[in-house]
């Protein structure tokens, strides 16, 4: 067996005295302008043996990924056994596989973190492949077929595979190698560094947010802040750093009770739609709503992987007739948005996605909104005097500064993860989709607004391998995010972090449940919001997957809460009062093993997954998510770990530590005196994690409610 790169390289082997090899391509080669019949041949050899073809059929192979595409060839094996023994093949696209002897065959194909395949097949003495199949592969792309015109001499199969990654969704747009990262955590370093990025914009603006505040402040340096005036404070706006950059800019806001209906005001305002009423200025904006209500079934999209070869391969789209179409092994559900005591189905979906893109080549995506609210530092001090309304005055700063006045806002815990590198394209693709629809549906603004093109040649910017997932209703209909989060749980060997606003996600847990009764060492660890019984729709369903999940796992989950701590001096016997202040955990962060980090707009809850309108970017890099889960925990902790602490015992120990001292001050009724001394060790917690417990799903005041809705 040998790898040819023509199909027509035939070699004949002649048992002549000198052991001569006749190959029909030699020019010198009398028959070569008429062509040889093996017949003629026959005559050349001293015992008139027959000389039979080296080899008699021939295998062109796409080895490719399930999206269509070239797989990373130096991750990636292809090996062929068979009567000849065991070959490993210089992967190409396509290679040529040319079979000689009649047999038993089988053909392997894996790549890295991609689940491999071996198709058997037979060869007989005529050309003829048989039993060829894929039976065992339903997730795999498999397209199979041989040449009508192939000749007596030699026939001629066509065989394009596509390998399903272990971690990124099928479903979903393609990996993107050789991206650069950057995990920016809070609003401070988050804001600071898009604004950065706006200000070096030569061309193209794209921002997609829930909800817009023209006067939301990127840039908040140190004390100089709080004297500054509201003119001053403008030009470090997010519109008003969009007035002063050259690039063209286009701003996309999810809206409430569908696009353009009575509540579409709430979530921008006048600042940003006098622009878009201005044909002539280079800031666009429309709104948008998530159509979603009332009953609706929900079932994974599939697709045909013919369909994805054609494209990536325009020349060889006539080459496979049958359609690949893969399903997915993700159950569907009847979903009921009025399943609820009000019996009452509103329009309660919104265009979630929070990201943008800058120039072609740079994207931000994470879980923060061009809002008020969504700004603290990573210190997350309970006195922030920069936490606070625009409208503020200098003297309303400083007594928040000097302690005299609560901050307007909460602290506040968020993520954006910064992408450099091809990843880009597809967040702009997601953009273009829903502005072109838009601007096909006529909706308000659509008039001032225009279409524009998105740059697939994005340059190589760094190692890590990316995928931009999606949740998407439809007319888009994409659940990304859903499969490649149910890839990670089905992964899971050692853990499973989740920090987010919500941890009630009924339609996936029996992933988790399975992963961790399969592996007695993995380990649940969340990160998330303590619930109010009385007002919180999701009181249930949060409570019950907690339930769940202790009663299975007592020792393997763990439950945590964010708080922020300070003191106030205050004139009386006990002149020390203590400030305990939960952090708004507006996080959307899940990190598997080490391995695998998925962070973006995605709540852990049904509604996130299902039909909100969500993004996320999706990554696999061992070395920087490693490095990321330890500074993510470092900064909970309010101490430094290194990746190879034990970090899960770490959190415990300083949960337990900070909830005897949250006692401690309780029991004393949160004040102390302590004339003039330092705060004793037994009233001083470190970082930001205690324990949270979670009740009984009974004590929630509702409880008769879909899991899909909150």
């Amino acid at each position: 067996m040998r790898i040819f790169l023509m199909v027509l390289s035939f070699v004949f082997l002649a048992s002549c005295d000198n052991d001569t090899v006749h190959n029909v391509n030699n020019t010198n080669n009398s028959n070569s302008d008429a062509g040889i019949d093996i017949a003629d041949v026959s005559d050349a050899t001293d015992g008139g043996d027959i000389i039979e073809p080296e080899f008699t059929a021939s295998l062109t192979f796409w080895p490719l990924d399930i999206w269509g595409n070239s797989l990373h060839l130096d991750r990636t094996q292809v090996t062929l056994t068979g009567p000849d023994g065991f070959e490993s093949l210089v992967p190409e696209v396509p290679m040529i596989i040319s079979l000689s002897h009649e047999g038993n065959y089988t053909l392997c194909l894996e790549s890295m973190q991609f689940h491999g395949i071996c198709t058997d097949f037979s060869l007989d003495s005529y050309g003829n492949i048989s039993q060829l199949g894929e039976d065992d592969y339903p997730n795999h792309g498999f397209l199979y077929t041989s040449d009508p015109d192939t000749t007596d001499e030699i026939k001629n199969y066509f065989l394009a595979i596509g390998l399903p990654h272990r971690w990124f969704a099928s479903t979903g747009r393609p990996i993107r190698y050789n991206n650069s990262l950057d995990l920016l955590m809070d609003g401070e370093q988050a804001w600071i560094d898009v604004s950065e990025a706006l200000m070096a914009a030569t061309d193209s603006v794209l921002m997609a947010t829930w909800w817009w505040e023209s006067d939301f402040e990127l840039i908040r340096e140190g004390t100089s802040h709080m004297y500054l005036n509201e003119t001053q404070r403008w030009e470090n706006t997010a519109l008003g750093i969009l007035e002063t950059i050259a690039a063209h800019k286009r701003i996309l806001v999810g809206e409430f009770w569908g696009s353009h209906e009575i509540l579409d005001w709430i979530t921008s305002d006048s600042e940003i739609k006098a622009y878009a009423e201005n044909p002539a200025d280079d800031i666009e904006f429309m709104g948008q709503g998530n159509p979603m209500t009332d009953q609706f079934r929900f079932d994974m999209p599939v697709f045909d992987f013919r369909d994805r070869f054609n494209s990536t391969f325009p020349g060889n789209n006539a080459t496979f007739s049958d359609s690949r179409v893969i399903l997915s092994d993700i159950p569907g559900k009847d979903v009921d948005l009025a399943d609820s005591p009000a019996h009452i189905a509103f329009q309660s979906s919104s265009w979630h996605q929070k990201f943008s893109v800058i120039d072609s080549d740079l994207t931000y995506v994470g879980g923060m909104n061009v809002k008020g609210a969504d700004w603290d530092t990573s210190a997350h001090t309970v006195y922030e005097y920069r936490r606070i309304a625009f409208e503020a005055t200098t003297d309303d700063r400083l007594a928040v500064y000097t302690k005299d006045a609560e901050t307007d806002l909460p602290p506040r815990k968020d993520y954006l993860l910064k992408i450099k590198g091809p990843a880009a394209q597809d967040t702009a693709n997601i953009f273009k989709e829903r502005w072109d629809y838009l601007l096909g549906e006529g909706v308000l603004y659509s008039e001032n607004s225009t279409s524009f093109s998105v740059s697939t040649q994005v340059a190589a910017s760094g190692p890590s391998d990316v995928q931009i997932t999606a949740t998407m209703p439809p007319p888009f209909s994409e659940n990304s995010i859903l499969e490649s989060w149910v890839n990670a749980f089905k992964n899971a060997q050692d853990y499973i972090f989740i920090e987010d606003q919500y941890f009630r996600m009924p339609h996936v847990i029996n992933y988790i449940i399975d992963a961790m009764n399969a592996n007695p060492a993995l380990e649940l660890i969340v990160v998330t919001l303590p619930i109010n019984e009385w007002v919180e729709g999701g009181c249930y369903w949060t409570y019950e997957t907690a339930r769940q999940l202790k009663e299975l796992f007592p020792y393997r989950f763990y439950t945590f809460q964010l708080r922020s701590f300070d003191t106030v001096e205050t004139w009386g016997w006990d002149e020390t009062e203590s400030r305990f202040t939960d952090i708004y955990i507006h996080s959307k962060m899940l990190i598997v093993d080490d391995k695998f980090m998925s962070v973006g707009s995605c709540n852990k809850n049904n509604r996130g997954m299902i039909y909100e309108g969500e993004l996320n970017a999706a990554v696999y890099d061992e070395k920087w998510v490693r490095a990321e889960r330890a500074r993510i925990v470092s900064n909970m902790l309010g101490y430094n770990i290194s990746p190879d602490d034990d970090w899960i015992n770490a959190m415990y120990v300083a949960a337990e530590i900070n909830d005897d001292v949250y006692l401690n001050w309780e029991n004393e009724g949160f004040d102390i005196s302590l004339d003039g001394s330092p705060l004793p060790a037994e009233f001083t917690p470190s970082g930001f994690l205690y324990s949270l417990n979670f009740n009984d799903p009974s004590e929630c005041l509702v409880e008769n409610v879909s899991p899909d809705l909150f």
